[in-house]
């Protein structure tokens, strides 16, 4: 579903991203761990190209994401409109929610079927109603953003995400700005896509989701990926130094 070959990326002379490599099954759940400032989070903007890539190639279900490689090596960056169709094809859940303000939980769903799908008015308030149950917060669908708690705006994002009907779901730590207590509620519906199929790649702090509902766990360091492999193999023994002393930080 997902293939990111040699990804590379600098910010001026920082090199942020170290021909990072990750392929990711149709179904699959890959959480991706590791210190702060290590590329997580860019390397999951780069998935969608909010980040464009200095090097390097990505593909989703077969299709070019941002930039192709021509045969002289040559990166160059493929036209806007695909760009755009297979963006619509990733949803991407943020830390900041980065709802509407002026939009209420109903239309900040409904927003991106009309605005890019160009579908009626009406089947996306329908979608965006059944979404909203999903979440959980049918019964906040009227309530504007600014009388929502962190949980439930985060909620509304996934749901926000979800109306697109994507392929595949990327989620930014998505819990790391909430208060303790309005964790799991956010995860409690990550796991739900999980348990449905949902191809998806997280960024995130929170150990014991990962355990649960990790098919892969990876961790990075310094813009490369340090070790790879299942939940259990890589909380209970792992095989590089640096993850064990990551882990022993933190576990």
């Amino acid at each position: 579903m997902i293939e990111a070959q040699n990804i590379t990326k600098s910010f001026g002379d920082f090199q942020v991203l170290k021909k990072v490599n990750l392929f990711v099954k149709q179904g699959e759940v890959v959480v991706i761990i590791g210190p702060s400032g290590s590329g997580k989070s860019t390397f999951l903007r780069c998935l969608n190209y909010l980040e464009p890539i200095d090097d390097g190639s990505i593909t989703v279900n077969g299709q070019t994401v941002g930039k192709r490689k021509l045969t002289s090596g040559q990166l160059v960056e493929v036209h806007k409109k695909n760009i755009y169709r297979l963006r619509s094809q990733i949803g991407m859940v943020f830390q900041q929610f980065n709802l509407f303000p002026h939009k209420t939980a109903l239309e900040n769903v409904m927003e991106g079927p009309i605005t890019v799908s160009r579908i009626s008015e009406s089947e996306a308030r329908e979608r965006a109603e059944v979404l909203l149950d999903k979440v959980g917060l049918v019964d906040k669908a009227g309530t504007y953003p600014v009388h929502l708690s962190g949980g439930q705006k985060q909620r509304v994002a996934i749901a926000r995400a979800l109306a697109m009907q994507p392929r595949a779901m990327l989620f930014d730590e998505p819990t790391s700005a909430l208060d303790p207590e309005l964790v799991d509620g956010v995860l409690a519906v990550i796991k739900e896509l999980a348990l449905e199929g949902m191809t998806m790649v997280v960024v995130s702090h929170e150990m014991s989701f990962a355990r649960e509902v990790a098919d892969r766990v990876i961790f990075m360091d310094e813009g490369c990926i340090i070790e790879e492999s299942t939940p259990q193999k890589i909380f209970s023994e792992p095989d590089h130094p640096r993850t064990t002393e990551f882990l022993s930080k933190i576990l």
